[in-house]
């Protein structure tokens, strides 16, 4: 038998930081992800590579960036940029192979199928890309008595509602394959690789009946005022709407309660992420994508079971695949974290995040924040700062180096400073 550790790689769909309780949320949402990070090894400031999963997850498999898209077309025209920069790099499963582990993947979300290349290096791979419930089916049965709606407001809405129910790809609960996860883990030679995408996270925001502390009518009423528009009402809608996440959040830290149990023989070293964050309206917006705000870019990162301790340096989750190999290697982690981290989105928007600082540039705007205790983002004046900021961004693709002395310099004047 091998003397390497299992590792489980579990990444949660649209998980702040700030909903998790090794992350100071005290409101309880996180209590198995807690349990690990007691005794495991917490990164207070993990910055993911962008602000949703198209951004964030090619870059966390293979720690590079990816050309960005056209601007002016289509971000699904991202589908053959992502998969050739996938194909062509030597991702965390190829990295895991090569050790001697046995691989294998579970993931509901369509951004990170076999058809964006995430497939390779897996010995098993399940996408649920092939589980077809025949979308469209209000359409179709109204359709069949004589009604042509053409896709209207109400149609799209029942459309939703069935699609939700029927828990079709992106909406998939963590239950429906549970069992297919065990199965593998008992047939798996050892060591093993094992990684895990849940979109229970994600909205809409739709726990298990067990898990609502609310109303159904509350629940799909708020998730369809986000999906079909939020400029209204949103005194009445945006508790109801938080409260679902919260609920979802507490789902899928179950989730990892049920896991750990189950896995108790096998004793794997657990590596648990958000691949990005999500908006309530903080920056006037719902969702994920738009902005680098801390509630997109600032997720938790956690090793349960392997080395302990906080890491309150930034870290970037483009790093994650180095992490993965040091413990698979069983070597020291420390070095791997930098004075700053480096975030962008599909649009020509970048930046640079250090421990109490941010900058960010969105065309020719630029602005310069303090992050608080509280997390919050504060925009401050600091010339020198902003420059340095500047300069991650802009070249953050050159020599490694050159960038680690940038980032250094950076974190000097911060401290200087006392930003």
């Amino acid at each position: 038998m091998s003397d390497q550790d299992n590792i489980i790689f579990l990444t949660v769909d649209s998980l702040r930081a700030d909903y998790c309780g090794f992350m100071d949320s005290t409101d309880g949402y996180t209590p198995t992800m807690d349990q690990l990070a007691e005794e495991g090894l917490v990164f207070e400031n993990a910055i993911a590579p962008g602000p949703a999963t198209l951004d964030s997850m090619p870059v966390i498999f293979s720690g590079d960036y990816y050309p960005r898209p056209d601007p002016e077309t289509s971000v699904l025209d991202s589908q053959e940029l992502i998969e050739d920069h996938m194909r062509a790099r030597d991702t965390i499963p190829e990295r895991l192979s090569r050790r001697g582990y046995e691989t294998a993947a579970f993931t509901t979300n369509p951004w990170t199928s076999r058809q964006f290349g995430f497939d390779d290096g897996f010995d098993h791979f399940e996408d649920f890309m092939d589980v077809d419930r025949s979308p469209g089916q209000i359409s179709q049965l109204l359709e069949r008595v004589g009604i042509d709606d053409k896709g209207g407001p109400a149609v799209d809405a029942l459309e939703l509602v069935s699609n939700w129910r029927q828990e079709d790809n992106m909406f998939q609960s963590w239950e429906t394959f549970y069992d297919d996860i065990i199965s593998w883990t008992k047939q798996a030679e050892e060591p093993y690789f094992l990684w895990i995408f849940l979109v229970d996270a994600h909205m809409p925001f739709l726990p298990a009946d067990d898990f609502r502390s609310q109303s159904l009518l509350a629940t799909y009423a708020a998730n369809l005022w986000l999906y079909l528009g939020n400029e209204f009402l949103e005194s009445i809608f945006r508790p109801s709407l938080i409260t679902a996440y919260e609920d979802t959040v507490m789902y899928s830290d179950t989730f990892l309660s049920q896991l750990t149990d189950d896995l108790a023989d096998d004793d794997p070293t657990y590596v648990i992420h958000g691949d990005h964050g999500e908006e309530f309206g903080e920056q006037g917006v719902y969702g994920h994508g738009a902005h680098l705000s801390e509630e997109m870019i600032h997720t938790p990162l956690v090793v349960g079971n392997g080395p302990s301790g906080q890491i309150d340096q930034p870290f970037s989750l483009a790093d994650l695949p180095l992490l993965l190999e040091r413990l698979a290697d069983d070597d020291d982690v420390d070095d791997l974290p930098q004075p700053v981290a480096y975030t962008r989105n599909q649009n020509p928007m970048g930046a640079a995040r250090g421990n109490s600082w941010k900058y960010v540039i969105d065309g020719n705007e630029e602005t310069l924040y303090r992050i608080t205790e509280t997390n919050e983002a504060v925009e401050i004046r600091n010339s020198e700062l902003q420059r340095l900021g500047r300069d991650v961004v802009t070249r953050w693709q050159d020599d490694e180096s050159e960038r680690r002395e940038i980032a250094r310099a950076a974190r000097e004047v911060a401290d200087e400073r006392h930003v």
